[in-house]
């Protein structure tokens, strides 16, 4: 199964404005593309995570420097021959994708929901 990370939204950034609260919109807009189809979410596990780095989970899976988010990470084992899409980055036994439109690219391309007009 798919594993999608996406930050918490209402997050604080100590590199900031101390007393604001913040959302990833990066991460919000996968996540409305997961309202407009639904049936995606049956075919994705899906974390929300905390916006303090190092991001230990991704970081175990796809490496320190890539624990940006949104951030869609498959195996390997169970997801052959994804290195012919041109916008999916290999690390060891993983797959992933970190931005946001190339997310909903591969759920146009792999689940066959729409795309952007």
């Amino acid at each position: 199964m798919a594993h999608l990370f996406l930050l918490k939204p209402d997050f604080f950034d100590k590199n900031m404005d101390a007393d604001a609260k913040y959302y990833c919109p990066y991460c919000a807009q996968v996540l409305g593309i997961l309202t407009y189809y639904p049936e995606l979410k049956e075919k994705l596990d899906i974390s929300f995570i905390d916006f303090e780095r190092p991001r230990k989970v991704i970081v175990d899976l796809v490496g320190e420097e890539n624990q940006g988010c949104p951030n869609l990470i498959l195996e390997k084992k169970e997801f052959k021959g994804l290195e012919k899409l041109d916008y999916i980055n290999e690390h060891g036994d993983y797959y992933f994708i970190n931005k946001a439109l190339l997310i909903t690219r591969f759920f146009s391309d792999i689940y066959g929901i729409g795309v952007p007009h």
